[in-house]
């Protein structure tokens, strides 16, 4: 029974005019919708672009930037530490190597190949030219699951303008979550070839590479394996096993593949088992989903192998327990800070306020909205198709859904489940009424047209910040300050979390905290970051005499009764932040020598007023008279 691939019934391999239709016309679709997509997100380029240079769009993105241009300029010099954040013990990377250094290497080969420009301006562009995968892995996965050839179109067109698919692929976007949506597509189009072909040795093996070498692009991404055992114990329970052959080659598949990317990590090479740094954590994950599928794949589905199974699963899991609980307090924002960045919000959290309805419609789309009723029709399907290829698609649907639900960023997990799932009802309508085939096609589209409405008119063109920050255009001139006093004299800088990621780009100094918001460390140090902020001036140097220069600003400016009001970043009482922004600069101790100031002008005051200011810290007071703003000091006023 185990090896009969007639076991997998209702295969969704296309059939029909679908079977007859030309490869070169699915292709040619593909590069057309690819066009509208790469035009969308390439609208993203002013954003990307400030005064003469490229600038990268995202905090995190400054991070990666750094560490990509770093390895093009030597890629011998790759590093999974960095000494210079985190400071002054600085702290292994939780990014794995794999994405950084592909990114790397493909900003050199396009040198190599001639293509004009500086690394960074060809890196601006890559995640632009990634968008062809998500369009032909969308379009195959719909065809997959055997919608027609209109439908499959309608797919692609989706993909191609819904505002999330500018906000992974735009210009400068290339912070690892378009790598991490292209694997979870890639999940999906493997997935279903081996569901509906399970005899197929090389779909089998395709499934296992693409699992094993997802974590190399995002730890977190070992949990794509999830969906596929549940499908595999779905299938299961109702007296369908996949072939033992195909299955002992995916296994192998997965397992070499994951050790394969784990044997270039320093956290694997430490002997780490966590699962926030590609360690042995995910060599153990890895073979216990290749154990569950063998084990699946040998025994026949029994209540006493039912019971085994929980046995198994339940000795399996205790290691993970630890890494379980870290992971519940990242997916329910109980890191400190965490609630403070928005791609980290929960959409019910988001829904429950006008503004955060609006800006969920402008980034989703008004589909958003079917959600629930998504993930019951998904549930539901599920139940009712059993022993199908589609099951493992209703699944991941469902999984995707509630990872989407739980934070904002989480949107390349369920995203697809938007509106897939809807296209396959309506290609069952067409089954049902094949007379009506036509007039359900455009009920489609002009469904989609209303969905996609408000954010194609004031999303995907609108305006936007520089760098994707409206602080960004304020900073910028006084990290080149930093840059050039750190040159001469490299130290430590204590700034807030959100400029860590731009201080490490721009500049040779290290930094105590940054937005990495995930492990203890990253923890202490933003509560270390506070406590200093609200040090006196005057007692500061004594505190950290380790600190070499100080940026201070505010988190936002308000006004409150008619006055002015700086809200500071952290809960504390922000002393030190009182101290050197607010009161003049004859009042600030002659320790603190004023390297740059971008002033404010402030209406009800009359007069203009410091809101970041750029200090050094010398270790002894100095004598001479304080420093006060030279002509240059005030050459950012108004900006």
């Amino acid at each position: 029974m185990s090896d009969d691939p007639r076991n997998i019934r209702g295969s969704c391999e296309p059939s029909g005019a679908l079977v007859q239709a030309s490869r070169l016309k699915f292709v040619a679709w593909w590069a057309l919708i690819s066009l509208i997509a790469i035009g969308v997100c390439s609208l993203k380029w002013p954003y990307a672009h400030f005064s003469d240079e490229y600038v990268p769009v995202g905090n995190d993105a400054f991070y990666h930037g750094r560490r990509i241009l770093d390895t093009v300029a030597d890629p011998s010099a790759f590093y999974q530490f960095d000494p210079k954040i985190h400071a002054p013990e600085g702290s292994l990377l939780n990014w794995p190597w794999g994405y950084d250094y592909l990114m790397a290497m493909l900003v050199k080969l396009a040198g190599i190949l001639g293509v004009p420009g500086p690394p960074i301006a060809i890196l601006m562009w890559l995640p632009v030219v990634a968008v062809l995968l998500p369009i032909g892995l969308i379009m195959l996965i719909a065809r997959r699951l055997g919608l027609s050839e209109p439908l499959v179109i309608v797919a692609g067109v989706v993909t191609a303008v819904l505002p999330l698919t500018q906000y992974l692929y735009g210009v400068g976007e290339f912070d690892h979550h378009f790598a991490e949506h292209i694997f979870v597509l890639a999940t999906l189009a493997s997935g279903l070839k081996w569901f509906s072909r399970p005899q197929d040795s090389t779909a089998a093996i395709v499934l296992g590479v693409v699992l094993g070498a997802a974590p190399a692009i995002h730890n977190a991404l070992f949990i794509l394996q999830v969906p596929v055992l549940a499908a595999l114990f779905a299938l299961w329970a109702q007296g369908t096993r996949m072939p033992m052959r195909a299955t002992l080659q995916f296994a192998a598949a997965l397992v070499l593949t994951t050790l394969a990317v784990l044997i270039p990590s320093l956290p694997f090479q430490l002997g780490l088992f966590e699962f926030y740094t590609l360690s042995w954590f995910h060599l153990y994950v890895a073979a216990c989903t290749a154990a569950v599928a063998i084990i699946l794949a040998r025994l026949a589905p029994s209540a006493r192998n039912i019971a085994l199974l929980a046995a198994i699963a339940l000795v399996l899991v205790l290691p993970l327990g630890q890494q379980i609980l870290v992971a519940r307090a990242f997916l329910g924002g109980k890191i400190v800070r965490l609630d403070a960045i928005v791609e980290a919000r929960p959409l019910l959290l988001m829904a429950s306020s006008a503004g955060g309805r609006q800006e969920l419609t402008m980034s989703y789309s008004a589909l958003l909205w079917t959600l629930p009723f998504a993930g019951v029709y998904c549930a539901w399907l599920a139940w009712q198709e059993r022993a199908t290829p589609r099951v493992f698609f209703w699944i991941c649907s469902v999984l995707g859904l509630a990872l989407l639900l739980s934070q904002m960023r989480m949107h390349y997990f369920g995203s697809f489940a938007l509106y897939l799932p809807w296209l396959y009802l309506a290609q069952a309508g067409m089954a049902r009424w094949p007379d009506k085939h036509k007039l359900i096609t455009l009920g489609v589209a002009l469904t989609c047209l209303l969905a996609f409405w408000m954010p194609g008119r004031y999303q995907l063109g609108g305006a936007a910040s520089f760098a994707g920050d409206p602080a960004f255009r304020g900073l910028r001139p006084i990290l080149e300050d930093l840059k050039r006093a750190c040159a001469q004299d490299p130290g430590i800088v204590l700034a807030d979390n959100d400029a860590g990621h731009y201080i490490r780009y721009y500049t040779d100094c290290s930094v105590i905290a940054n937005n990495f918001l995930l492990t203890r460390q990253h923890e202490q140090k933003i509560e270390q970051v506070d406590y200093l902020f609200s040090v006196p001036a005057a007692a500061f140097p004594g505190v950290a005499p380790f600190v070499r220069y100080i940026l201070v600003r505010p988190v936002s400016i308000m006004r409150e009764r008619g006055k002015t009001r700086y809200m500071s970043y952290g809960k504390r009482d922000a002393e030190l932040v009182k101290d050197l922004l607010l009161k003049p600069l004859e009042q600030i101790p002659s320790n603190y020598v004023l390297i740059e100031q971008a002033n404010m002008h402030a209406q009800d005051e009359n007069r203009s007023v410091p809101y970041i200011r750029l200090f050094k810290v010398n270790p002894v007071a100095v004598r001479s008279a304080p420093t006060g703003p030279s002509a240059s000091s005030l050459k950012h006023v108004g900006k």
